[in-house]
């Protein structure tokens, strides 16, 4: 197989080739809002992976698994977040396939695989027989995975590139390096097994051991304590040969020195890539290891003279993938502040999401929150939310206001709930009556029935509200109150799906000022409490993305109103703010045009506090909306509701 240089190409095409949760613009701070994104998809992954609800969290530049959770680094770049996702998928794998009692009294496990208690053999001893289990459980574990989630396999690549395939491994196999017969020297040729350039006749024991391993039947291995087995047969042959030669010096530098950790059991580098041959499935055998792997076993390499320099390199190389395999890997990043961790929390808790648009010479990312709730709220109270007393007070009332309405609405609405059907019988055409047939003898001909039932329309409708600053007051409580109304009156029939959405521009995150879009209610999952609960919270903040607002949501509009007669109502007071390239009134055009084209039925208010509005403004926002676009004074805003109301009683 060939490597892969470009880690991000297994994600490009669902996350984007320009991610990246540090935002260089702002001192390096993290952009909570794709951070929360990236630990969405990748427990997704694993979760699917392993068929187990596993938690991935982020620590700093620290990378390992408890047994309970996954924990990965936290700068992830669209150069590194295929093999961030191979990582967290390779401990995920471990949760699922290890067993971690086993190491919590690693000495009696030995005990029983053949190795003598009495011997009482060191912690150095100890530590030789789990770092030939660690690299053996990795191959176990990662064969399983690989082969059970094929569509996974890039990722896992990804991964054994960036942390295992060096071209000076290569260079060291092939000049016979670390040659002598000690266990620094039989741990390296191991942890090389799966390179192609390996030479079985470097050492005296290490054909024999290839043989044990049998890499080609891996899957025989069904169990840590299979495994354990093998490790153990390993380190008994080598260890009786190491003692007989002289050359016992267990701790040169192949031993870890603290085994005291019970997590000692991780990764490995891949059985899977190998930089020699086509990227095709057939380069692998039932194994899952590469057949040009196969082909290297044992074959004479020439030998050759490593510099100092490149002796150098080796070395680091070595133990860095000493450290990968005894649960030591980093990743780079810091750690998260207490309150990083609580915004990181609520925002993956609310679905938010960054949605890059990228209609433009520059991709402009944007943010969707798709769920609000408690957390939410009091992350971000002063930005997008009120906290203030007095306000949710009068925010509360004005809800209140809309529920009485809603509720004198949704009483007419409640004939939808109603099922008539009309049966006309002794027709020309039709459905036979059966119970007529017997007239056709006596010269009867109309013998056929119609059966009518009343069936109204199924509505989607999504209100998008304009939180600029410029609606703060009457025109935003009104649009409130309206859309309340709507959502209430829907909710005491079927056949309505509404969803409220309020837009606006905020820093979240970290990452600047963007547009933002806020889903606040959607009556496919919330009911009516929430508005009660929530609404009273709500606020105006920063400008008017308009378009780029719509565009942001497109896919989840079109997403959710199925077949379902869709209509798109907006409620706003202004011209769109300069957020995109150009003029932003022509693109918010195109937007809505787009919505037109999918079969959206667009109804736009401008709502004004005058009774005129400059001619300019009246023709840019005809512009932008179509001719049926409305300017609205915030006292009549009322009657949309009820206009709409009309609409729902519409039938088929």
């Amino acid at each position: 197989m060939k490597k892969f240089k470009d880690y991000s190409t297994a994600s490009d095409f669902w996350l984007g080739n320009n991610f990246n949760v540090t935002n260089h613009d702002t001192n390096k701070k993290f952009d909570l809002t794709k951070l929360a994104a990236a630990q969405r998809a990748i427990s997704n992954f694993v979760n699917i992976v392993t068929g187990k609800q596993i938690p991935v969290v982020f620590k700093g530049s620290d990378s390992y698994t408890n047994g309970e959770q996954v924990v990965i680094g936290t700068k992830i770049e669209g150069n590194n977040f295929d093999p961030t996702v191979g990582l967290a998928l390779h401990e995920g794998s471990h949760i699922a396939l290890t067993d971690f009692n086993l190491l919590r009294d690693f000495h009696k496990a030995v005990a029983m695989h053949g190795i003598d208690p009495n011997l009482n053999i060191a912690d150095t001893q100890l530590a030789i027989i789990k770092d030939i289990l660690n690299w053996i459980e990795d191959r176990r574990i990662d064969y399983a995975s690989y082969v059970a989630a094929p569509g996974y396999r890039r990722y896992y690549e990804a991964l054994y590139d960036k942390y295992f395939n060096d071209k000076i491994i290569d260079k060291a196999l092939k000049a016979g390096e670390k040659s002598a017969e000690d266990w620094d020297c039989y741990m390296f040729h191991i942890i090389n097994f799966t390179n192609p350039h390996r030479n079985l006749d470097t050492l005296k024991k290490l054909r024999e051991v290839w043989k044990i391993i049998d890499l080609k039947n891996i899957h025989r291995l069904t169990s840590t304590s299979d495994a354990l087995e093998v490790a153990c047969e390993i380190y008994q042959l080598l260890n009786s040969h190491i003692l007989n030669t002289g050359l016992s010096n267990q701790n040169k530098s192949g031993v870890v020195d603290n085994f005291s950790n019970i997590d000692a059991v991780r990764d490995g580098e891949s059985d899977y890539v190998d930089d020699t041959s086509d990227d095709t499935d057939d380069e692998f055998d039932a194994s899952g290891e590469s057949k040009s792997n196969q082909a290297g076993a044992g074959s004479g390499n020439k030998q050759s003279t490593l510099s100092n320099a490149q002796t150098k390199r080796l070395e680091k190389q070595i133990q860095k993938q000493k450290d990968f395999i005894n649960n030591r890997h980093k990743l780079e990043g810091r750690a998260l502040s207490k309150k990083d961790r609580s915004m990181l929390r609520a925002i993956k808790e609310s679905g938010t999401e960054v949605v890059t648009v990228t209609d433009f010479h520059k991709p402009i990312d944007t943010v969707v929150i798709r769920n609000i709730n408690r957390n939410i709220v009091d992350q971000f109270h002063g930005k997008m939310f009120s906290s203030a007393e007095f306000y949710t007070q009068k925010t509360q009332e004005i809800v209140q206001k809309g529920i009485v309405l809603g509720k004198q609405l949704g009483r007419k609405l409640q004939v939808r709930n109603e099922s008539k059907s009309l049966k006309s019988t002794r027709l020309a055409t039709g459905k036979i009556d059966r119970r007529l047939i017997n007239q056709l003898g006596f010269g009867a001909e109309n013998i056929f029935q119609r059966t009518v039932t009343d069936q109204y329309k199924e509505y989607f409708l999504h209100i998008s509200i304009d939180a600029s600053g410029s609606m703060n007051g009457k025109k935003f409580n009104n649009a409130i109150m309206s859309a309340v109304a709507i959502a209430q009156a829907a909710s005491m029939t079927s056949g309505i799906r509404v969803q409220i959405s309020f837009r606006g521009t905020a820093n979240i995150g970290g990452s600047g000022n963007r547009c933002v879009t806020i889903y606040a209610y959607d009556s496919a999952k919330d009911n009516m409490n929430k508005i009660k609960t929530l609404f009273r919270y709500l606020k105006t903040f920063g400008m008017t993305p308009e378009g780029l607002a719509f565009k942001s949501i497109e896919k989840y509009i079109l997403t959710d109103a199925k077949q379902d007669e869709c209509i798109f109502l907006n409620y706003s007071d202004g011209m769109p703010s300069r957020e995109v390239p150009g003029d932003p009134v022509k693109y918010t055009k195109k937007v809505i045009n787009r919505f037109k084209e999918n079969d959206m039925q667009i109804i736009s208010f401008f709502i004004t506090d005058n009774s005129y509005e400059p001619q300019w403004v009246r023709d840019c926002f005809k512009e932008m909306y179509g001719t049926d676009a409305e300017f609205i004074n915030s006292t009549r805003m009322l009657e949309v509701s009820k206009s709409l109301n009309k609409r729902f009683l519409e039938k088929v």
